[in-house]
């Protein structure tokens, strides 16, 4: 059932203005100094499954912990690679010099050496130490908080990422010009049961979404190599 068109614009027009201009906000506000958060699949490992009692395969927002809402416009793609320490010191590629699971570099740059070097999988089928993510920043209209939020893709995910990224290129005109539908279906392989994401064309963005979702790729489309994704982790709670 569609929102009152009234309402809807109100909200709109006020997201339009991206950051609050009211008192308390004198200051400019750096992109640096905000927290992009990203939608989060939950899985048995995750902190907010087994500290917090939430259920796997919600796709949650992680910085306020809100389910997020199924359609999301995708603003624009960006690529990056993180390699994280193993969990274990007797796991392949654990750096002593780093926590376990602690980042050990990250990178948007294809050429960068240590992805070049990292990435890929080894002469005998080892899994690449680095971690290759396709990232979207998007938005999803109906989230009660309204806020950029980066959807990312990797490990079992990545195949969603590249049938995302395709159903966007042949569609043509703006990236977010158009609107989907994410969710969450659960696999199984020898390590047991996970969730991984799911991604279904849903029609034209209204002329409200894509009036926000020009506003957000004018402010931070020039700033992409500098995102930072929040709770990024080398964990098995981002996916198997």
């Amino acid at each position: 059932m569609k929102k009152n068109t009234e309402l809807e614009a109100k909200k709109n027009t006020e997201l339009s203005e991206r950051l609050p201009e009211g008192r308390g906000f004198e200051e400019p506000t750096d992109g640096e100094d905000l927290i992009i958060p990203r939608a989060k699949l939950l899985q048995a490992l995750s902190p907010e499954v087994q500290d917090d009692g939430m259920l796997q395969g919600l796709i949650i927002n992680s910085l306020t912990k809100e389910n997020l809402p199924e359609a999301f416009i995708p603003i624009f793609k960006f690529t990056n690679w993180i390699r994280f320490n193993a969990a274990k010191k007797t796991d392949p590629g654990f750096d002593p010099a780093f926590e376990p699971k602690e980042i050990i570099w990250r990178s948007t740059d294809p050429t960068d050496q240590r992805v070049i070097d990292e990435s890929g999988f080894g002469p005998n089928g080892e899994l690449p130490l680095a971690t290759k993510f396709l990232n979207f920043l998007s938005y999803f209209p109906d989230m009660e908080m309204p806020m950029p939020i980066i959807l990312s893709f990797s490990k079992s995910s990545f195949r969603a990422g590249k049938e995302l990224l395709s159903l966007t290129k042949y569609a043509g005109g703006d990236m977010f010009s158009r609107q989907y539908k994410l969710s969450a279906i659960q696999k199984e392989n020898e390590l047991g049961k996970f969730f991984v994401l799911k991604v279904a064309m849903d029609g034209n963005a209204d002329e409200a979404g894509y009036k926000i979702a020009e506003g957000l790729f004018k402010d931070f489309s020039p700033k992409k190599a500098d995102i930072v994704v929040h709770d990024e982790t080398g964990d098995k709670d981002a996916e198997e």
